[in-house]
């Protein structure tokens, strides 16, 4: 079965901000390595959430860390 990251249709964007996410950064974090501000690295999050289907980072996290490795 395809996994849930690919049939989620994220965005490279979402896709970037996920795997940062999964490696534990904060989004300050994410948002100075992305040239980003915390405030949109949280709106490619919520994105990100919905499509996913999942409601917290930690869930998101899990799910990139295990389908990302």
């Amino acid at each position: 079965a395809p996994s849930r990251l690919a049939t989620a249709a994220l965005t490279p964007r979402e896709t970037e901000v996920l795997s940062w996410v999964a490696k534990g950064k904060t989004n300050r974090d994410v948002g100075e390595i992305l040239g980003l501000s915390p405030r949109t690295v949280n709106k490619h999050l919520e994105h990100v959430f919905e499509k996913l289907g999942v409601e917290t980072r930690a869930a998101a996290a899990a799910l990139a860390s295990r389908e990302l490795g």
